[in-house]
């Protein structure tokens, strides 16, 4: 019994883990259009909760803004968020790292901001953060004109 068990649990975890991806990102920041976005934003993560059990998916967060590319937060304004409940379609959730600055996507609701797996968070340390900001700079401006 115990032996059956730990082989459903084993297989359960690797059906988990079979069955999201995450986003390798390339030089170009995969969104484009930020209409849907409220706020776009490099904070740094002072507290990330995450689920327990599963793939353990980000619940809550608490950041602290660097720079606000889009929105009207201020730096050193410190807000709390949730993430976006939503449907996985083989993405993986979000998870965040305390104390490591990140590029996010956010939007905002009478409940709160709110975070997506569909948002890409980066984390400072990817290979194309600096760039991914740019890009980003650079397509507001060009949706401003």
């Amino acid at each position: 019994m115990k032996l059956l068990s730990i082989t459903t649990t084993l297989f359960i975890g690797y059906l988990i883990l079979i069955a999201c991806k995450s986003a390798t990102l390339g030089p170009e920041f995969p969104i484009t259009d930020f209409s849907e976005y409220d706020y776009i934003v490099v904070a740094t993560v002072d507290n990330a909760v995450h689920e327990e059990e599963g793939y353990q998916p980000l619940k809550t967060f608490n950041i602290t803004i660097k720079k606000c590319l889009k929105g009207n937060l201020n730096v050193g304004n410190h807000i709390y968020g949730e993430a976006k409940k939503e449907e996985a379609r083989a993405v993986c959730p979000v998870h965040l790292n305390e104390n490591s600055d990140y590029l996010l996507l956010l939007t905002k609701s009478i409940a709160g901001y709110r975070l997506s797996r569909f948002s890409f968070p980066v984390e400072h340390n990817h290979r194309y953060f600096e760039d991914y900001i740019e890009q980003i700079e650079k397509g507001l401006k060009d949706t401003k004109n």
